[in-house]
């Protein structure tokens, strides 16, 4: 599950880099912030993307650990949906080896899934986490409150959304929507936490 982890560290890291970017555009070079806006536009879309895929990745490792009997199954674990086809594929397999199936029929079934809202956030981890509560427990280990954390992630999930299917632009008035470099910092140190936070505590 570290490779899941670490996977999400490069995509912070890129999302950090293209950050550096646009600081020295701006503060070095003087470009006018409205000018290389996208660039933090970027930065939302490119950290929302590295959470889905953190999502996706620690959810595929951590049942194959489960298939390996090296964790404790959840309810959602055992009531994850497979065909015959697939079963017989996992059931037959000697090279490569079963468990390598099974991660690949894991991935077939959530690829065409986004685990960007709350819900289906705590809807993956189910298949993982046998706690609860999860986001009550992930929002003690970020010193947040629940409600605070879920609606900091939609407000989050809803603004790439607006980026990537808008354009940004303001569907009644037709103009750009502000954005700026302070809330854009605070979206992406938010999600980098709220990664981190999860990682721990199922890991």
């Amino acid at each position: 599950m570290l490779k899941a982890l670490e996977l999400f560290e490069i995509g912070i890291k890129r999302v950090r880099n293209i950050d550096s970017i646009y600081a020295h555009l701006t503060t070095n070079l003087g470009f006018s912030s409205q000018d290389i806006s996208d660039l933090l536009r970027t930065e939302i879309v490119y950290c929302v993307s590295s959470f889905d895929r953190f999502i996706h990745d620690i959810v595929n490792f951590a049942m194959v650990e489960t298939f390996k009997n090296n964790r404790t199954p959840t309810n959602a674990y055992k009531n994850f949906n497979i065909t015959l086809s697939q079963f017989e594929s996992i059931n037959k397999a000697t090279i490569p080896p079963a468990e390598h199936i099974f991660s690949e029929t894991v991935i077939s079934s959530h690829k065409h899934l986004s685990f960007q809202d709350p819900s289906k956030v705590v809807e993956a981890l189910s298949l993982i986490w046998l706690e609860s509560h999860k986001w009550q427990k992930i929002a003690l280990t970020m010193s947040m409150n629940e409600n605070d954390v879920k609606t900091e992630l939609k407000n989050i999930v809803i603004r790439r959304n607006q980026i990537v299917h808008e354009g940004d632009f303001d569907l009644l008035t037709g103009s750009m929507q502000l954005i700026t470099h302070s809330d854009t910092l605070e979206s992406v140190n938010f999600i980098e936490n709220l990664g981190k936070a999860i990682y721990n505590l199922v890991k």
